[in-house]
């Protein structure tokens, strides 16, 4: 292709190296899942209630699904969301309670009930204390919370108890259900996680470029030296035998072990510079953008949710975006998860470019051969490997 004859085989797999991790730019920002808390997708609550001061509830034990949240496994900290209640009764009042949210304190500490009483959402309708953790796979259990009405819970009921306006609803009211009487005992809470949580600074991602292909043959005629133009943001570095290849240091993120959700993330990153360097065509001295021109990625992430390979980007414009810029094949390679270790690995899946990054690229590093040398959706990049994931 024009501008790439008498390159090196080094020369175009760095060029390959270096564009791939620079892209950026697209259309929307996409979340992290950086927190120690995992996302969940489903678990269980199982409540054992008690009357109390003439408070009957009914039915007396029941289960309840956790719909989402995020709890972290080890500590027992975090809110999720449920869908189920009982029914209270005092006298001749009656009403229905739908738990909403349960927000757990870490290690036993203090937490809460939001509840809807009737038609009144209370978003501390109990109290929540004590309890202990354990591991269950990746999820955890929390057993024995002990849960009592708060002053909220208790006003909320006796209200829908006494729903009449007045003098003689306020007398009929007073000192039915109190602050602080038992509710009842959260026998079990157990989680399901989307994804878990990587082991901060473990494992290695690893781009192996493709030493041919449209992509490593367009880079120089986007005014990008292969030679001066492209710099590892440190901890992430170039293999020292093979320039070609970058290795990025995981540094958290979460996953899935069966690879169905989560980010694995990584330090460091790259600088793609304009400078007109060698390799490059004569006509670059003089086209746009100024030499000195940069695209910054830093926290390179494998996305298993979406199939895509992420970055957090610094455009020349001065915004900042986190976004996908190339799709991964993982059917190319293999994905295996040992249970014994705890730790992903991936090996071999095929990375190619995204169509929004490369209108991105094209937009800020314009050909200066024309069309035939436009970056393209689909352009292979090369492979990406992982190992040494640990998974908490």
């Amino acid at each position: 292709m024009t501008g790439t004859t008498g390159k090196s085989p080094s020369a175009r797999r760095r060029a390959v190296g270096a564009a791939c991790l620079a892209l950026t730019g697209v259309l929307a920002v996409s979340a992290l899942a950086t927190a120690a808390p995992d996302q969940l997708k489903g678990g269980s609550v199982v409540i054992q209630l008690q009357n109390a001061r003439g408070l009957k509830l009914k039915p007396k034990s029941l289960t309840v699904p956790i719909t989402s949240g995020a709890v972290d496994p080890i500590s027992g900290a975090g809110s999720v969301q449920v869908n189920g209640g009982f029914r209270a009764k005092r006298g001749k009042g009656k009403t229905k309670v739908k738990l909403t949210r349960l927000t757990l304190g870490a290690n036993g500490g203090p937490g809460s009930i939001a509840a809807k009483v009737g038609k009144r959402n209370v978003g501390s309708f109990a109290t929540l204390s004590s309890g202990t953790v354990a591991r269950k796979g990746f999820g955890a259990t929390i057993s024995n919370i002990t849960a009592k009405v708060a002053a909220k819970g208790a006003q909320a009921l006796n209200r829908a108890f006494s729903p009449r306006k007045g003098k003689g609803a306020k007398k009929s009211a007073g000192g039915r259900v109190k602050a602080g009487q038992p509710l009842g005992t959260i026998v079990s809470l157990t989680t399901v996680p989307a994804a878990v949580e990587v082991v901060p600074d473990t494992g290695t991602l690893t781009l192996e470029t493709a030493l041919v292909g449209a992509f490593a043959s367009k880079l120089p005629q986007h005014c990008i030296s292969p030679l001066t133009g492209v710099s590892a943001i440190p901890p992430a570095r170039t293999q020292p035998l093979n320039p070609a290849n970058f290795e990025f240091p995981v540094s958290g993120g979460s996953a899935a072990a069966d690879f169905s959700a989560g980010e694995v993330l990584t330090a460091g990153g790259q600088t793609l510079t304009k400078d007109n360097g060698l390799l490059t065509p004569g006509s670059c001295a003089g086209a746009q953008p100024p030499v000195g021109t940069k695209l910054v990625s830093t926290e390179i992430g494998v996305d298993f949710a979406h199939n895509s390979l992420n970055s957090t980007a610094a455009l020349p414009t001065g915004a900042s975006l986190r976004a996908p810029l190339a799709t991964i094949d993982f059917s190319t390679g293999s994905r295996s998860f040992d249970p014994s270790t705890n730790e992903l690995t991936v090996t071999n899946a095929s990375v190619a470019l995204s169509f929004p990054a490369a209108l991105t690229l094209n937009q800020f590093f314009p050909s200066v051969s024309g069309p035939s040398d436009d970056f393209a959706e689909g352009d292979l990049i090369g492979t990406i490997d992982l190992s040494g994931v640990k998974l908490r």
